[in-house]
Order: structure tokens, then C-alpha cells, then sequence
């Protein structure tokens, strides 16, 4: 809250800084001068994003780093030390590191899908949100059937005007901490990226109204069929343009950086899958698309693991 080109709230954080500072969690936001989520009708989770290297998403837990001019731990003991405390895990942003793709599929094979369960899939720009999405496929090439790995819509929200519209819904049979945990550890939801970064603040700078362009709406799942006897997968949605099945992406050399990722291939489309008609490929997965005139609106689903008897 204290710091960024537009920063002018006061800070709810003590002074003299707590020795984590910026690190710690906020939590319980009670603490920090915030009402409870449940007086704003929200479930709150503990969490932070560990921001000392590579950014990590850190959940369920009270996890924080040291200052990240004294000295912080490395990624993996970080990584460790949530897992540790229950928490779950995801690779934010990963396209802003230079990383190669060898280091991202042994870090997800040295770390469980209890614990690292995926990486975020949006970015600030549309480039780097490609980039990530290609990522994403050569992890599951490489990975499954095996190992899932989970694809989360995250805006990166530093400041009101700069806003990627992404976000997660969650499909929950109550609304409780416990019931978010088991759905992204089970891909029991889908992600929305939209085309645009949106900006919400007045008087700063450039700005369109989002809601003179964009109305806002997006492709909404209503269930998910597979029929193992037919081997089809079936998906019933609304207010969608297309629907896309990728899969089978061109392998890329381990060594390659971000800007070498190539993503997987459209298989077929509609809105039923014949998975048997599809190549030896370990797994595919669903793109629900909304076509507007800044381009599209795109629903992302959760891989489906493909075992060849």
C-alpha cells in the first residue's frame, strides 16, 4: 500500500517495521485496519507471494521471507517451508524470469502436485501471457499423465491502472477454506483471461472505461461429461464462440528460454471430444473462447489426463 507510482493511502503496517517486512502475511485483515471477509461477504485465505527471486505464490499458510536485502533463503527452501506448513503453492508470472525450460520440468517433477499444484496463467501484457500458456503445454507434454499441473487466472494487481482482467472460479459445494484447498489441488475450477488490461483509477493518466468497450461477461461452465465407454468428453457452456481441445505441443529444447515455448496444437473442435481419434498425447485440454472486439475472451479448463491401455 506504501509504495508504487500512485500510491497516496496510508499505510496500515506499523512502525518501525516488523523484521519480515513486506513478507509477512496480512493477516487476519482485521489487523490491518480491513474489515472481515465475512462482513464483505468473502471467504479469506491466508497467503502472501514470495517475492525474493522468482515470485511464488505462497496459500494456507503463514509463510513469510526475510527482507530481500538480507539475505533471503532460496527459492526451494522457500518452496520447502510452505509445504511444511500445508501450503500449497504456484509459479507466478514466470515468463518474467529467465529461467529454462529443463529448470521448470525438474521443478515440478522435485515437487509434489499436493504441494506445487500449478503456475499463473495471465500476465501484464498479451505476449507474456502466451508465453505462459506455451509453458504450461511443454510442462504437460513432458508431465502427464502423471503429474497435473493447474493453470490459474491472476491479474499480478500491483496497481488500480494497470489491471489484467483474469481471475479464477472456483466450483464449490460450500464456500469454506478447506473446499478451496481440495479444489485447486483437484483442478475443480476454471480460469478466465480476458484480452485487455483494464483501468480502474480516475485521474491517472490514461484510462478507458472498460465498460464503454467490454461488458464484462465471459463463458460460463455449466457441467463436464466423459463417457469412457464412447471415450468422448463432452462440455456444456454458455456464451461462448468456440470451443478448442489442444494438445500434443512441439517439443522445445530443455535449454530454450521463454522465448523458444511452443504451445500445443488445436486436436479438433467443438464442443465433444472423440479422444479416441486423437494421436498418442498424454493429455488435452479445453479452451472455451468468447470473441469481442478486443479480442478473445478465453475460459481455460483443467487438463485431461489420457492413458493409452
Amino acid at each position: 500500500i506504501d509504495f508504487g507510482a500512485y500510491a497516496d493511502e496510508a499505510s496500515p503496517y506499523p512502525n518501525p517495521r516488523p523484521p519480515n517486512f513486506p513478507a509477512d502475511t496480512t493477516w487476519p485483515w482485521t489487523a490491518y485496519g480491513a474489515p472481515s471477509p465475512e462482513a464483505l461477504g468473502m471467504l479469506g485465505i491466508e497467503a502472501a507471494e514470495l517475492t525474493c527471486g522468482f515470485h511464488v505464490g505462497s496459500f494456507f499458510n503463514d509463510y513469510g521471507t526475510r527482507s530481500c536485502e538480507q539475505d533471503p533463503p532460496p527459492m526451494e527452501e522457500q518452496m520447502r517451508d510452505v509445504e511444511r506448513r500445508g501450503g500449497l503453492a504456484t509459479l507466478n508470472h514466470p515468463f518474467t524470469d529467465q529461467k529454462s525450460l529443463e529448470w521448470h520440468t525438474r521443478l515440478f517433477r522435485e515437487h509434489s502436485a499436493d504441494s506445487l499444484v500449478g503456475l499463473e496463467l495471465a500476465g501484464d501484457e498479451t505476449k507474456s501471457t502466451e508465453v505462459s500458456i506455451a509453458l504450461w503445454d511443454q510442462l504437460l507434454g513432458a508431465l502427464m499423465p502423471d503429474r497435473p499441473i493447474r493453470g490459474f487466472g491472476t491479474s499480478d494487481l500491483h496497481l488500480l491502472t494497470r489491471t489484467r482482467f483474469a481471475f479464477t472460479v472456483f466450483l464449490l459445494n460450500e464456500l469454506t477454506s478447506e473446499g478451496v484447498k481440495a479444489a485447486m489441488r483437484s483442478g475443480q475450477f476454471y480460469s478466465v483471461v480476458g484480452p485487455k488490461i483494464l483501468s480502474f483509477a480516475q485521474g491517472r493518466g490514461p484510462r478507458d472505461d472498460p465498460r464503454a468497450v467490454y461488458d464484462g461477461t465471459y463463458p460460463s461452465l455449466r457441467a463436464i461429461v466423459v463417457d469412457r465407454d464412447a471415450q468422448k468428453i463432452s462440455i456444456d457452456a454458455t456464451g461462448y464462440d468456440e470451443i478448442v481441445w489442444i494438445a500434443r505441443p512441439s517439443p522445445s529444447d530443455a535449454g530454450a528460454g521463454a522465448a523458444a515455448w511452443r504451445a500445443g496444437e488445436i486436436v479438433q473442435r467443438g464442443p465433444v471430444l472423440d479422444y479416441s481419434a486423437v494421436a498418442a498425447t498424454p493429455y488435452v485440454r479445453a479452451g472455451v473462447i468468447r470473441n469481442t472486439d478486443l479480442g478473445p475472451v478465453r475460459l481455460f479448463l483443467s487438463p485431461f489426463a489420457l492413458r493409452r491401455p
